[in-house]
């Protein structure tokens, strides 16, 4: 690779800084400054870097920029002139700082500028009310088979307004396709992150009750979920489910771009059948439909679930409109693993915990029931313990939600093997008239969770990210799960 494209792909000059941020250096640059990397991560900071300090939620970067200065930054971005002892800090070591209205905004729009550095890269965005992180994770490996090793996409859940960014600055001349993950919980914030990442292809993966505090209903959240497709180029491609919820709105919301669907529905143009637990543990899937190159094809995998093979579906219709075969887009859903905490079944002193505890909201929540009950098929109803913790940031439909989730569970397993987390889940409770065992949090239930193990058991862990349900893994099993 030459110095030039070093120079063009991996360096901001103080120049370019100025003219993307609006902002203004609070002292002369050095001469010839370029920046080698963008992070708003102080203890990620490498020599010739621009540390960009942003006031988050729990911390503020404002308070890191002299000790990134000394672990070699070459620059600071701040919306805040710097404090009398750090500013004589970095004057001493001859560490600039550029000054903005706003650094979240400037450390975007850097974001947005490296991005449309390659302008021939394919970006597919995914967003959806769950599954967004196994969506991804099938998307990414099913295009590694169009261009090996050459793929980005979201590391862990770093989805929102400051996640995004940081992915986008990954970005390198490697790279031929990207999947970024889009998440939100308030209205405008998907319009804004596809407007950083420029998608080319958008996947909506569900439309469901999550978030339902900020989007009120399902209308709200396709309305939001929908600036996705409104922000793809004219020549871009729209992809959802054949059977989506509010599909008159995300159709609205294509215009007059591409729009592919998929499903189980016969009439989907790529078809995903969902063929259940074979004899040696794993699922089976079958991939057909007039879009779909060179198929249909049946494949075996190990993910359970008619969401996931719905979710494998996506995967499916991305990799057809990337000219993979059928065959291809099958050995990539093969090699696909999904993160921490979704699905994850452990084994420890005869007891099998499944831990699915990383995020929950009714359609996820019902969707891991019933994947849970085919896995579980052979195995005696009082054999079955299920931990539940309550379903965060429904608003008005949190009283609703958790009561059709009580009914729907205790369908699967006696009330005695049901256990509740959460003060959403005590309110249900109460409003069915008592008799489950319900907890404050995860602490108070382990103690019970504890009495009832016995070998031979199959627990589910199952609740929002923010009730930590991980808690109640085995030491040694808990260490695996982060």
């Amino acid at each position: 690779m030459s110095d030039a494209a070093v120079t063009r792909f991996d360096r901001f000059t103080s120049e370019e800084l100025t003219d993307i941020t609006g902002g203004t250096w609070q002292t002369p640059p050095p001469a010839g400054l370029s920046v080698t990397g963008v992070t708003d991560n102080s203890r990620g900071v490498r020599p010739g870097m621009l540390f960009v300090a942003i006031r988050g939620e729990n911390t503020d970067g404002h308070r890191f920029a002299a000790g990134a200065a000394e672990a070699g930054a070459a620059a600071i971005l701040a919306d805040r002139a710097p404090a009398p002892d750090d500013a004589a800090r970095l004057t001493a070591r001859g560490v600039p700082v550029l000054l903005t209205t706003d650094s979240l905004a400037a450390f975007q729009a850097l974001a947005h500028a490296h991005r449309m550095r390659y302008p021939d890269l394919v970006v597919v965005g995914i967003t959806g009310s769950c599954g967004k992180t196994s969506t991804k994770e099938m998307l990414a490996a099913v295009l590694d088979r169009r261009v090996p090793g050459a793929v980005l996409k979201t590391e862990g859940n770093t989805n929102n307004h400051f996640g995004v960014p940081r992915n986008l600055l990954r970005l390198g001349p490697q790279h031929r396709a990207a999947v970024i993950e889009m998440g939100t919980n308030h209205p405008g914030e998907i319009a804004l992150l596809a407007r950083l990442a420029q998608p080319r292809i958008g996947v909506i993966s569900n439309i469901g009750h999550a978030h339902l505090e900020f989007f009120h209903d399902l209308e709200g959240v396709a309305r939001e979920k929908g600036e996705l497709f409104v922000a793809l180029p004219p020549e871009g491609v729209a992809v959802c489910p054949a059977g989506v919820a509010e599909a008159g709105i995300l159709r609205a919301r294509t215009g007059n771009r591409r729009l592919v669907t998929y499903g189980p529905e016969a009439t989907a143009p790529i078809r995903v059948e969902y063929l259940g637990l074979g004899p040696l543990g794993d699922y089976g899937l079958r991939l057909s439909g007039p879009a779909l190159r060179g198929g249909p094809c049946e494949l075996r995998w190990g993910l359970g679930g008619r969401h996931q093979a719905l979710n494998a579906g996506a995967a499916a219709a991305v990799g057809t409109l990337c000219g993979l075969e059928a065959t291809a887009i099958a050995a990539g859903l093969r090699a696909c693993a999904l993160p921490k905490m979704r699905m994850e079944i452990m084994e420890m002193s005869g007891v099998h915990w499944v831990n699915d505890a990383y995020n929950a909201n009714l359609d996820s929540v019902l969707a891991g029931l019933e994947w849970f009950g085919e896995l579980t098929a052979n195995v005696p109803r009082e054999q079955r313990l299920i931990v539940l913790g309550e379903m965060r940031e429904l608003g008005a439909a949190a009283a609703d939600d958790h009561r059709d989730l009580l009914v729907a569970v205790r369908r699967l397993i006696p009330d005695e093997n049901l256990l509740l987390v959460g003060a959403e889940m005590a309110a249900a409770v109460a409003a069915a008239g008592g008799g489950l065992a319900v907890f404050p949090d995860w602490a108070a239930a382990r103690p019970e969770l504890e009495r009832r193990l016995a070998p031979g058991q199959w627990v589910l862990l199952k609740g929002s990210n923010g009730v930590h349900l991980e808690n109640l893994l085995p030491p040694e099993l808990r260490a695996k799960a982060h």
